[in-house]
């Protein structure tokens, strides 16, 4: 989105690193004797913000994202792998990838806080490998733009919400220019013949000092929309007089230095499309190229014609062009991540191998392929992906356009499928690629839970207005007569034996019924925070009775079904506990993982102690947990943008 104390635990640490290869051999971490095998398997792609190539080894290539994580490739963006640790929380978006005119090694970075206005300049001199926090007077302000002097690279102007800030020695000193009209600096560019005239692109127009940030020139009335948030300029390295700049206004054309400016027609009934960015060929000035909210676009007449070269679904965020063959261009899109075509943009295909960056916010395996599963995907354009791991591959599908699905079941035999929206229930058979929604009071709920019947005759949802549940046969949902509560349903377990125990986690509390649904009993609460909200239920396949609830303030265990409740013996699951779950018929084997963090806790005693899994490359917050049917020791993980891990224990 543009403009978008160390505590004393009893518990083993488990130091996973992962090869930059996203595979880790069997590694038996300090203090114990358990294997690990930890491998990041997809879905590639995502929202890829920034792209640079190396000017003088175009096969090297550096991609920024939105966790704070950077991706390089040493075959021209075929392939990816992440430089770890990258340069920061995963919440720093990474809009800018800029490198040294004379010095290939030496990379920059800069980064903006998601939810803050904090960021920051960071450096590297050994090609991506470590990176350090450049002391700017502010050193933890967003950083937008940077941009370095070709002919005089000590020369360099960054430009950040705090303003725009420049250094004459290479960036071993900053000082701040401008006043408050030149704050929120969205770009930053310099004359690459004449160091002291730089630009300043703001929230609101553009500026122009042509002694080094002494004095400014706002340039209004000069043919750019007066509301133009400039986030990009593109200079001619040639002829510096000739400018591109982009715009949410659009694109616009100078041809004396910001003096005046030409706007751009590119859609043939406005002037008006939101554009990311701005690149001018490096090999043939007269083509320039611009990423839009509405695809990318290209000139080849100097900005007087233009066309459109990818689908106009496709947002772009950078473009590069390889400046030994400008036929080959990669450009990071929002959602599809890195594209790249060899034909001058005539065709186009995904690049993404080892890149990801996707929400998956639940998992859920195929009973029928060992190793298979479906899961559900909320960056992006949302939808699902059906991964096999025979040929490792990942299909996409939608259940209706740009659908956000939270919650899915896999129907026994061949009955089909079941998806949960924000927007009603949908259905599919086996045999039927078409998902239908269904029909009833569920059409307008949102369903946060699925959960089969052991004896499969019943299928429940948990929704905003409380249960629902229908007949395997009819799929017609309703409420249950015998259900007085229509507090939201986050949560659904069923247990095995007789009676039959379905268990359903609420805002106002657990609620429990023993004849399939029909009649539900609200449970004391007694040993859990008033006001908790129980997201999600385990319950041990050797004892019914033994409940793991994962909750916003922790997770908590019950040994009277649900009746009283303590707080799980680790130190560690204090926080917004949202996956839980068993791994063996046994009951003492037991995941659970914090939403807010990226740590994964581990019992082999049935809840009494706990160990912690954690590695380096989790940095992204694990959002939920599976378990493969066919290997009760192979986990799938899945993350707010790293995508999907696979865990093998002993």
């Amino acid at each position: 989105m543009k403009n978008r104390p160390v505590q004393n635990f009893s518990i083993h640490f488990f130091v996973l690193l992962l090869s930059l290869l996203y595979a880790l051999p069997a590694f038996a971490a300090e203090g114990t004797s358990l294997p690990l095998r930890i491998e990041r398997i997809g879905p590639f792609g995502g929202d890829a913000r920034s792209l640079l190539l190396d000017s003088q080894k175009p096969d090297t290539a550096y991609l920024g994202t939105s966790n704070g994580r950077i991706f390089k490739s040493s075959d021209g963006g075929q392939s990816w792998i992440s430089l770890n640790p990258g340069v920061g929380p995963y919440r720093y978006v990474i809009d800018t990838l800029v490198q040294h005119p004379s010095d290939p090694h030496h990379i920059y970075a800069g980064a903006w806080d998601l939810y803050s206005k904090g960021g920051g300049l960071f450096e590297s001199t050994d090609a991506g490998l470590t990176w350090t926090r450049m002391m700017l007077p502010q050193p933890f302000t967003a950083v937008r733009d940077l941009a370095i002097c070709k002919s005089l690279p000590s020369h360099m102007i960054v430009g950040t919400l705090s303003g725009p800030f420049v250094s004459t020695d290479g960036g071993k000193s900053w000082k701040k220019v401008g006043g408050i009209d030149v704050e929120k600096a969205h770009s930053v560019a310099i004359d690459p013949k004449n160091s002291k005239t730089i630009y300043v692109g703001t929230w609101r127009l553009a500026y122009k000092s042509v002694d080094f940030g002494k004095t400014w020139a706002r340039l209004a009335d000069r043919g750019m929309v007066l509301d133009s948030d400039v986030m990009s300029f593109s200079i001619n390295t040639n002829n510096p007089e000739e400018i591109y700049s982009s715009a949410c206004s659009g694109v616009y054309r100078s041809t004396n230095g910001l003096q005046t400016f030409a706007r751009m027609r590119l859609l043939p009934d406005r002037f008006s499309i939101r554009t990311y960015t701005v690149n001018i060929d490096p090999v043939d000035t007269n083509t320039v190229y611009a990423g839009t909210v509405g695809g990318l676009w290209v000139s080849r007449s100097s900005g007087q014609n233009w066309s459109r070269l990818t689908p106009a679904d496709i947002t772009v965020n950078a473009i590069q062009v390889d400046p030994r063959n400008n036929q080959r261009i990669l450009i990071g899109t929002e959602y599809q991540g890195v594209m790249l075509s060899e034909d001058g943009g005539r065709s186009w295909k995904e690049s993404n191998q080892g890149f990801i960056h996707k929400q998956v916010s639940w998992i859920m395996p195929d009973s029928k392929a060992a190793g298979g599963f479906v899961a559900g995907v909320q960056s992006g354009t949302g939808g699902m992906y059906h991964y096999s791991s025979q040929d490792q591959t990942w299909k996409p599908s939608q259940v209706a356009p740009r659908a956000r699905i939270s919650s899915f079941l896999i129907l026994p035999g061949d009955r089909g499928r079941l998806a949960g929206t924000v927007e009603g229930l949908y259905f599919r058979t086996e045999k039927e690629n078409a998902w239908k929604k269904l029909e009833g009071p569920i059409a307008t709920r949102t369903i946060y839970s699925l959960e089969m019947d052991p004896a499969k005759p019943v299928v429940y949802a948990g929704t905003d207005k409380g249960v629902f549940r229908a007949s395997l046969s009819d799929m017609a949902f309703s409420t249950p007569p015998g259900l007085k509560l229509d507090s939201k349903v986050w949560s659904l377990a069923a247990s095995k034996g007789s009676p039959e125990y379905v268990y359903a986690g609420t805002s106002l509390g657990l609620l429990r019924s023993s004849d399939k649904g029909m009649t539900w009993s609200v449970l004391s609460s007694k040993g859990l925070p008033a006001g908790t909200t129980i997201e999600t239920l385990a319950i041990s396949p050797s004892n019914r009775e033994h409940l793991m609830a994962g909750t916003s303030v922790g997770l908590f265990e019950s040994q009277d079904g649900g009746v009283s409740w303590e707080r799980a013996s680790n130190d560690g699951l204090d926080g917004h506990v949202a996956s839980v779950l068993f791994l063996d018929n046994s009951g003492n084997r037991i995941l659970a993982a914090d939403k807010l963090s990226s740590v994964i806790s581990y019992s082999r005693d049935g809840g009494q102690s706990w160990d912690k899994i954690h590695s380096p490359q989790f940095e992204s917050p694990i959002f939920c947990l599976a378990k493969d049917p066919y290997m009760s020791s192979r986990i799938f993980v899945g993350t707010q943008s790293d995508g999907i891990f696979l865990i093998d224990f002993p």
